[in-house]
């Protein structure tokens, strides 16, 4: 290759690295589970995100969550979130006070807080449930409770929106911005475990005026067929530093 041009495409390389978003500064695990997995029957959806940092102590902060689910998933003949849970109830008085319908899943958080050269560890609990239809769409929160070493409660928006093919849908989660302490470093996450479907959860049935029948709902609907690759997920994360970490996921079927 001529001088010239060497120069000009080291120069080129050395430009698209110093680009907002155009090398991730982490790498994203993606595990996801179907429970239990039996074709044409309903099932919970599991997902693990880990979040690895490349150069720094922590991850950036999370903004974004999109997690794509393949066609096939009968996710809007679930049976879940039957009734809603307001915005108002959950900031005053929590989980604990929205009907049991209104409940979809659970979960987990990791967050860490760069403190003086040390990563101080934090977990959350998360519980799913039911919002308001927004614009058409199933509308969710992500409500996360954590207790030390920073006592706080912070509601996660998520809905299920379309996208692109191969996929039928995506879980879209905002993740609000929180700082550790006043002034201080925004909490970042490195974990994230979410159920979505029947598993741990308990419905109740009105079998007269004081009398409620608990059932487990269907759950997620599994098609008859298994896909021709599996069921194929893909998930999208979002830093505020405006980079980006995308990884992909396969459920391949078992045998009957």
């Amino acid at each position: 290759m001529p001088r010239k041009h060497a120069l000009a495409v080291a120069s080129l390389c050395a430009y698209l690295l110093l680009l907002p978003g155009a090398h991730a500064a982490t790498t994203l695990k993606l595990t996801v589970t179907l429970k239990p997995e039996r074709l044409g029957y309903g099932t919970t959806v599991g997902f693990d995100l880990n979040i690895i940092p490349h150069t720094s102590l922590v991850p950036p902060p999370l903004t974004e969550v999109d997690l794509s689910y393949p066609d096939e998933l009968g996710i809007g003949l679930s049976g879940i979130g039957l009734t809603t849970c307001s915005t108002t109830t959950l900031e005053t008085r929590g989980p604990a006070a929205c009907p049991s319908e209104a409940r979809m899943g659970y979960g987990t958080v990791l967050a860490e807080i760069p403190i003086q050269g040390e990563a101080i560890q934090e977990r959350a609990t998360l519980t799913v449930l039911r919002a308001t239809t927004q614009e058409g769409h199933i509308s969710m929160y992500f409500y996360a409770e954590g207790w030390s070493p920073v006592i706080d409660q912070i509601l996660l928006p998520a809905a299920l929106l379309p996208a692109e093919p191969p996929f039928g849908g995506r879980l879209h989660i905002t993740v609000p911005l929180l700082e550790a302490f006043t002034a201080g470093p925004f909490i970042s996450v490195a974990q994230i475990h979410g159920t979505l479907g029947p598993q741990h959860l308990t419905y109740y049935r009105h079998a007269g005026r004081r009398t409620y029948l608990p059932y487990n709902p269907q759950g997620i609907l599994l098609p008859k067929r298994c896909p021709l690759h599996g069921f194929r997920f893909a998930a999208d994360l979002r830093f505020l530093d405006n980079t980006q970490s995308t990884a992909t996921a396969t459920v391949h079927c078992s045998r009957p």
